[in-house]
């Protein structure tokens, strides 16, 4: 079997970089740890949803730009099979990769995890994830679901706000539950992996300022419309 082609990503040379593990040493909160794995599986939609999958899924291989949780960089990737089943079951591979690495690193136990074992003792590692997330890790690790980390943060909100507005009753009902924004297809991952999505990231800048040009436009719209009635 002829072995995948590996894609390993140019680092933007204007951005600062650092590995996971550095950024995880730095920002070892509860939330500021949760926010970085959110942004990281938004990511890995993202590149699932563009044809490939990762290479290697380890700390040391994703990088965070900028010290900014929002920009993670897979930096080694592969086409996903053109055949479905085994392209689904290599975005379920990816799926309990990333949620092994998130466990080990919570637990700071992952130079030393291996899946079997963790799977085995799920209930030992448990009390140190964020205890809204332990049923989300369990299906993943124990029963293989494969479900987008980031998708089930964003339905459960959506449950718990469903759940307030009814217990505000009726008369204090909230008029709309408020959307959160997909951030699967977010500028910043478009620059990020534009190698492996055809965007141009000078294409992006140029989108980027084409609201810039429209109110330009229509200041000098208005201007004329000014002088013309001043003339008259």
């Amino acid at each position: 079997m002829e072995k995948a082609k590996v894609t390993k990503l140019n680092s933007n040379s204007n951005a600062e970089s650092v590995t996971l593990s550095e950024w995880v040493n730095g920002h070892n909160s509860e939330d500021e740890m949760r926010s970085v794995f959110l942004n990281m599986d938004r990511a890995l939609k993202y590149i699932h949803e563009h044809g490939y999958c990762i290479d290697v899924f380890y700390p040391s291989e994703i990088n965070v730009l900028n010290n900014d949780d929002r920009y993670v960089q897979f930096k080694k990737l592969v086409e996903l099979s053109k055949d479905y089943e085994i392209a689904k079951e290599m975005k379920r591979e990816d799926i309990f990769r990333s949620s092994f690495i998130q466990i080990g690193m919570y637990t700071n136990s992952l130079n030393y995890l291996n899946p079997e074992f963790l799977k085995e003792n799920f209930d030992s590692f448990a009390q140190f994830i964020p205890q809204d997330d332990v049923p989300y890790y369990r299906g993943v690790v124990q029963r293989g679901a494969s479900v987008y980390y980031h998708e089930y943060t964003d339905e459960r909100s959506k449950r718990d706000y469903e759940e307030l507005s009814k217990q505000l009753g009726d008369d204090n009902k909230i008029v709309e539950i408020p959307k959160v924004k997909d951030m699967i297809n977010t500028p910043q991952n478009d620059v990020i992996y534009r190698q492996i999505n055809g965007v141009n990231e000078a294409a992006f800048l140029n989108m980027a300022l084409i609201p810039i040009a429209i109110l330009v436009l229509l200041c000098v719209i208005m201007s004329v419309i000014l002088i013309v009635n001043f003339i008259r």
